[in-house]
């Protein structure tokens, strides 16, 4: 596929960078995400004062013209190619907000984070700890946690634009808490939290927060003076505790969950002066992620045979059981376990005995509960094989993959 050749623009050129690299991989010529990214740089390039960016119009309808038929709204890529090129035009044309891109506010949703580029113009994934959260504009100053609040993160991520960083719940006082924080602190650009939504019953992350800001932790890392249950911090440090006091403020709107309330009350913190961040805090907000050892999974070098036998899942779709068969490893059957639960029949095996490994006990664990779920929903099951998919030579995880510059799979 040709690369766009005439000059481009300032403003324009991240957008079309976006677009160029995605459009390079069948997998986001297939995608509703790379289809909504190039419906809108069409409308919002052909309704520029510029004449020069009119003129990329016709760049950007040879690349639509390049789209295959839409195959899946979102496959839920680490790098999201059409996603970010939609942040582009939200950062460059005013007239644009990231809920632009997404008729489906949904389909925002299924995408656990974007790589975005951080002030330093380095290629780096924030935020850098999973969690229930929607990525929006990550150079906006407000963060806001909804709380044990599922629906409201992506209402707000539409509905606020680009001063929203990223929207997401917290239910625990503990580890919820920590991940909110050092998300935060990788960022430097956010510098305010507002609190919204309703608390999950008796954890008072709400309290936890609120008390965090004030007050503090003391030795134990426990939140000084807060009615919550176990407000424990352990995967933070005092250092970390004490950047998260200077550089966040709180927004206290705790038990709010109208929309147009937070909203307003996103964007008028959104204009006020930011305090300056002392060196310290800066030259930290990068190390969060490398604070704890990433282990990359890998197939096992060697495949070593439970002494005590194998086992043979079968679902019974006319009788709604699960039937397990346990075979010593001569062939001979040795016991037949049967339940309608995948963990009741897991919780049977270990209880007598009938596994030696840790490793067979997660084989027999996964098997059980693809064999449940196919019972539930009427789908093809297989053993050993991906749930409804009957076995072939090239899979569809492989077709998306077929690109070596794929990076839908990336650890």
């Amino acid at each position: 596929m040709s690369s766009i050749k005439m000059p481009v623009p300032e403003r324009a050129a991240s957008v079309l960078h976006e677009i160029e690299r995605g459009m390079a991989l069948r997998k986001c010529r297939k995608c509703g995400c790379m289809k909504d990214a190039l419906d809108a740089a069409s409308r919002t390039l052909r309704n520029a004062e510029e004449p020069e960016i009119r003129a990329l119009v016709q760049a950007i309808e040879d690349q639509q013209t390049a789209m295959e038929p839409i195959a899946y709204d979102c496959i839920g890529c680490k790098k999201c190619w059409g996603a970010d090129a939609i942040v582009q035009l939200a950062n460059h044309f005013d007239e644009v907000t990231p809920a632009e891109c997404s008729g489906d506010s949904d389909r925002i949703a299924k995408r656990e984070y974007t790589s975005v580029a951080i002030s330093d113009q380095r290629e780096t994934s924030w935020p850098p700890f999973p969690g229930e959260y929607v990525v929006g504009n990550p150079t906006g100053s407000v963060a806001i946690c909804t709380l044990s609040n599922r629906e409201l993160p992506q209402k707000l991520i539409a509905a606020i634009g680009p001063d929203l960083a990223i929207a997401g719940r917290c239910d625990t006082e503990n580890i919820g808490i920590e991940k909110v924080v050092l998300n935060l602190l990788a960022n430097s650009h956010i510098r305010w939290l507002l609190l919204c939504g309703v608390d999950a019953p008796g954890h008072r992350a709400a309290d936890a927060f609120l008390r965090l800001k004030e007050r503090g932790v003391d030795a134990n890392m426990r939140v000084l003076e807060s009615a919550a249950w176990r407000p424990v911090l352990n995967n933070l440090t005092l250092s970390d505790v004490a950047r998260f006091r200077e550089q966040i403020e709180l927004i206290n709107m705790i038990g709010v969950t109208a929309v147009d309330k937070i909203v307003d009350a996103t964007r008028e913190a959104a204009k006020k002066p930011k305090t300056a961040l002392s060196s310290r805090t800066l030259s930290n907000s990068d190390k969060f992620a490398s604070r704890v050892g990433r282990l990359h999974a890998r197939a096992p070098k060697t495949l070593r045979l439970d002494e005590a036998g194998f086992f043979v899942v079968l679902p019974q779709a006319a009788t709604g059981l699960i039937i397990c068969e346990h075979y010593e490893n001569n062939g001979r059957l040795a016991h037949v376990i049967e339940g309608r639960q995948g963990a009741v029949i897991a919780a049977t095996v270990i209880e007598q005995g009938l596994l030696t490994q840790l490793d067979h006990a997660a084989y027999l664990g996964r098997e059980l509960a693809k064999a449940e779920i196919a019972l539930k929903t009427g789908s093809h099951y297989e053993q050993d094989a991906a749930l409804g998919i009957l076995p072939s030579k090239k899979s569809q995880s492989a077709e998306l993959c077929e690109d070596l510059a794929c990076s839908c799979h990336e650890e």
